[in-house]
């Protein structure tokens, strides 16, 4: 779509840009990118500076964002590791991502074990109360932890990299959470699983912890986390030249 041109420049441009170099980045004529401009501007995708008259990206482009994202890649990238988890474990698992204000589920597998608690998808967790808002409280920048104790356990979910809750969101349930890295090295989502207390090892360094880290550590490395370039190998080093013994 030649219109689309338009918009791939305003993203470039990276803010207000005036008809003229908007055409030319775009590789067209300004009457002809003023047309274009036009029907963007009526579905919302391009807007315009009433003074000025500069345009850039409009509120449909950013909602078309938001929709992609919305998509969450990370989902995917888990899935497989959250089944290995599953399967070997029997426990239920699920993942959160952040929403702007906290964690919410958006993706879920029942375990083999019984249990009264559903966890529903679009849930909305508490940042306080539940082991996945513990480890957005340790890795995100934007999540705030209030109150000296609350402080303390996260520095300690940060340093262990596990957050471990019992019975604070749900009597009689307790629940381990790691982080899910990206390629940049940000907190991606949680990965959490959550069963009835007693029934569930909750040890930081038991084997329920250590296969929940390995899962969480299968999906970043699925989003690209830890990949480097490959490093140039090394020249060979040029084979020594036999010594010939000295002269008498």
């Amino acid at each position: 779509m030649i219109g689309f041109r338009l918009i791939e420049a305003l993203e470039a441009a990276g803010g207000p840009v005036t008809l003229k170099d908007l055409a030319a980045a775009a590789g067209m004529p300004p009457s002809r990118a003023h047309a274009y401009l036009a029907s963007l501007r009526a579905v919302g995708l391009v807007t315009q500076e009433e003074e000025g008259g500069r345009y850039d990206l409009g509120p449909r482009a950013l909602s078309l964002g938001l929709a992609a994202l919305g998509r969450l890649e990370v989902r995917e990238a888990a899935l497989g590791a959250m089944r290995a988890f599953r399967d070997d474990t029997g426990e239920a698992v699920h993942l959160s991502v952040w929403s702007g204000q906290s964690p919410v589920i958006v993706s879920r597998l029942d375990g083999r074990r019984g249990g009264s608690l559903s966890i529903r998808l679009g849930f909305a967790l508490p940042l306080d109360r539940s082991a996945s808002g513990h480890i957005f409280l340790a890795f995100l920048p934007e999540a705030v932890a209030t109150g000296r104790a609350l402080a303390r356990e996260v520095e300690l979910v940060r340093r262990r990299g596990i957050a471990v809750t019992g019975g604070l969101l749900n009597t009689g349930f307790a629940a381990l959470s790691v982080p899910v890295f990206n390629h940049a090295g940000d907190l991606a989502a949680a990965m959490t699983t959550l069963g009835a207390a007693g029934h569930i090892d909750i040890s930081p360094d038991g084997p329920t912890a250590r296969r929940l880290r390995a899962a969480g550590e299968a999906a970043s490395a699925a989003l690209g986390y830890g990949v480097r370039e490959p490093s140039k190998p090394k020249p060979k080093a040029k084979p020594e030249r036999e010594k010939k013994p000295p002269r008498r």
